[in-house]
């Protein structure tokens, strides 16, 4: 039995020539139901687990990107119902492109914590300077891409349009760019620590007292400071506590996958412009940015760094 919202989609989408709609499509209904309920609960968890780990940093960030999310879909799923309007489509090219932003900046702040956590001997930058330096670019490529959004939004002339387009990839280039960084800092970082080969000399003093502040751990500590200025090659805890770490770096990484794909389809998106065939192509939308933003955000749901590891920020 069709239901009477489809009905009165169907009507009010009828004998509409899909290729002058702003989509190139009409959004399908229950894509959308299924994307808003999934960032809607993984909003509301996401709230309920940062007031509970008291892990208040993860509002503004994965929250956010929850909430973001589901603002874009709820348009989506406007025009689905009511495809020429102007108004849900300009919704859901700003939120859409600048929310996964928020998300990617919890990868920065964890990539931080865990050099603190193992040793900021091994990295090339300390981790009070991973957090500044990347957290800023996160949010510059913020506000690149909501000024290009703002700007591709509305009944705009082309030249307004084009600039505005220019404006958001070039946001979404320079994000891009943060990650390969990232990344390339996290495996130097992870290869460095594994070989124990320092950057730098740090105070086992100052290592010691980071560890036990980050971590909750249930074994004595050594006052001596040996068990924690090992070779470097073995996580400086044991058990459970060991599990968490891996588990939640397995998920940061399955997380930053997510993201780079979803970049990537970006990119290659709107470097062809508004009118052409990927961007009007809904399946490759859903796949490469619906259900990758979906997949990185569930996975810091399960992977709750609250939880794991205590990285509760002042």
């Amino acid at each position: 039995m069709v239901s009477v919202n489809e009905t009165i989609a169907t009507r009010s989408n009828e004998g509409i020539d899909l290729d002058a709609t702003p989509y190139g499509y009409i959004p399908t209904g229950w894509v959308c139901y299924l994307f808003l309920a999934l960032f809607g609960l993984s909003g509301l968890i996401h709230l309920v687990q940062a007031f509970w780990f008291k892990a208040y940093w993860l509002i503004p960030t994965a929250a956010l990107c929850a909430a973001g999310e589901s603002l874009g879909w709820s348009a989506r799923l406007w025009s689905h119902y009511n495809i020429m309007m102007d108004t849900p489509f300009q919704i859901q090219i700003s939120t859409i492109i600048i929310s996964p932003t928020c998300l990617l900046a919890v990868n920065f702040i964890v990539f931080g914590r865990g050099v603190q956590l193992l040793g900021q001997q091994y990295s090339l930058l300390s981790a009070r300077w991973i957090s500044i330096i990347f957290v800023t670019s996160d949010v510059f490529a913020l506000v690149m891409q909501g000024t290009g959004g703002g700007l591709a939004s509305g009944n705009v002339s082309p030249e307004q349009l084009h600039l505005g387009s220019n404006i958001i990839l070039a946001g979404i280039a320079f994000q891009f760019g943060i990650m390969v960084i990232t990344s390339l800092l996290a495996f130097h970082f992870a290869w460095r620590w594994r070989s124990c080969r320092p950057v730098r000399k740090i105070a086992a003093e100052n290592r010691i007292d980071s560890s036990i502040q980050l971590t909750n751990l249930s074994q004595p500590q050594d006052v001596t400071g040996k068990r924690w200025m090992t070779s470097g090659n073995s996580l400086p805890f044991e058990g459970r506590e060991a599990f968490n770490f891996k588990f939640l770096l397995c998920a940061i990484s399955l997380n930053t996958f997510c993201l780079f794909v979803r970049a990537i389809y970006r990119l290659i998106e709107l470097s062809h412009g508004w009118d052409s065939k990927i961007l009007r192509t809904e399946i490759w939308f859903n796949i490469f940015d619906g259900a990758m933003v979906v997949l990185a955000i569930i996975s810091i749901n399960i992977a709750h760094p609250g939880k794991l590891l205590s990285l509760n920020l002042p």
